[in-house]
C-alpha cells in the first residue's frame, strides 16, 4: 500500500509516494520530463511510481521537468533516475556521466517522430512554404520532437529555420503550440508525434483544421508524422546512483507489462533495453546540438 503526499519545493510540484505508510525504507528519486506541464505528468507516472515502489521496496518521490529544467536538474543532482526525451538523454550520457538503462515503450512503440502543424487553408503543405513564415517549436536546442527533429528534416532540405522564417518563438507547451496555429497567431509549429491526436481525443481540436507538413505515409506507425522515426524516450541513471538500486529499478521497469496498472495509467506498453542513440547523435552532430555544439 501507497500513501502519497503532493508538495511544492522551489517551486517544482512533486509527488511522494510512502511504502506503508512508514519511513523504514529508503527514498528513490525519479525525474520525468513534462513536455504538457507538471500536473499531466504526475497524472500519468503516478501509479508507475507506485508500481516502482513496491518492487523494489522503496519510498519513491516522482519529479516532473519542463524541458527547460530538466538538464538543470541533472547538474544539480536532484534525482538518481531520469525519464528524458532522447536528445536529453544524450546530454545526460555524454556530459554528466548518466547511463541508459532501458527505452520507453509506448503504446505506439519505442520510437516517434517530429510533426509540423499548420492551419488548413493556410497553403502551407511542404518544408519549402515554410519559408518567411512564423513558426515556434518549444525549447530550443532542447526538445528533440519538437525541435531537433524537424528542424533536422528541414536541414536536409536546405532550410534554416533561424534563418529562413519571418519568426521563430519558443512555446512552453506543445498544446498551446498547436492552440496559436488554430488561433492564427503563428503558421506553423513543431511537436512530437502523438500529440494532435491527443488533443482531438481531448476534444481541444479537430484533426481536419490542421494540415501535416511533409506528411510521410506510413501505415504502419499510428500518428501522423513529418520525420523519419527516432528512439523513444530513456529511462537513464545519473552519475553516483547506487549500483544495486540501479539493477534493481532497472529489473523493475522491464518487468512492466502492458497489462499492468501501472503501464495502463502511463498509456504504455512497459520499457526495452534502451536502444541504439546513433540516430540522434547524427541528428545533434550535424545541427551542433548539445553536447556537439563546439
Amino acid at each position: 500500500m501507497f500513501n502519497s503526499k503532493f508538495f511544492i519545493t522551489n517551486g517544482l510540484l512533486t509527488l511522494l509516494l510512502t511504502v506503508a505508510s512508514t519511513s523504514i525504507y529508503a527514498t528513490t528519486t525519479i525525474g520525468v520530463l513534462a513536455p504538457r506541464g507538471e500536473l499531466k505528468a504526475m497524472k500519468q507516472w503516478r501509479a508507475f511510481g507506485e508500481y516502482v515502489g513496491e518492487k523494489i521496496g522503496d519510498n519513491i518521490v516522482i519529479k516532473p521537468y519542463s524541458p527547460k529544467n530538466l538538464i538543470s536538474a541533472a547538474t544539480n543532482k536532484e534525482v538518481e533516475f531520469m525519464l528524458s526525451n532522447p536528445t536529453q538523454a544524450v546530454i545526460l550520457q555524454d556530459v554528466h556521466g548518466a547511463t541508459p538503462q532501458a527505452t520507453l515503450n509506448k503504446l505506439s512503440g519505442s520510437q516517434f517522430a517530429g510533426v509540423i502543424v499548420a492551419k488548413k487553408g493556410s497553403g502551407i503543405t511542404k518544408a519549402e512554404d515554410l519559408k518567411g513564415k512564423k513558426v515556434m517549436s518549444l525549447k530550443f536546442r532542447r526538445a528533440a520532437g519538437a525541435y531537433t527533429f524537424q528542424t533536422y528534416h528541414l536541414y536536409k532540405k536546405g532550410i534554416d529555420p533561424h534563418k529562413d522564417f519571418a519568426s521563430f518563438q519558443e512555446g512552453k507547451k506543445q498544446d498551446d503550440l498547436v492552440l496559436a496555429v488554430k488561433a492564427g497567431i503563428i503558421d506553423a509549429a513543431f511537436v512530437r508525434t502523438g500529440i494532435l491526436e491527443n488533443m482531438q481525443k481531448e476534444n481541444k481540436i479537430k484533426m481536419d483544421e490542421f494540415v501535416v507538413v511533409d506528411k510521410v505515409a506510413d501505415s504502419s506507425f499510428p500518428f501522423v508524422r513529418s520525420t523519419t522515426l527516432y528512439p523513444e524516450w530513456y529511462m537513464s541513471s545519473l552519475q553516483g546512483t547506487d549500483v544495486a538500486k540501479i539493477d534493481k529499478v532497472k529489473k523493475a521497469i522491464l518487468a512492466l507489462k502492458p497489462e499492468d496498472e501501472a503501464a495502463m495509467k502511463a498509456k504504455i506498453n512497459g520499457f526495452i533495453e534502451p536502444v541504439s542513440m546513433d540516430g540522434i547523435k547524427a541528428a545533434l552532430k550535424v545541427l551542433k546540438i548539445e553536447p556537439y555544439n563546439k
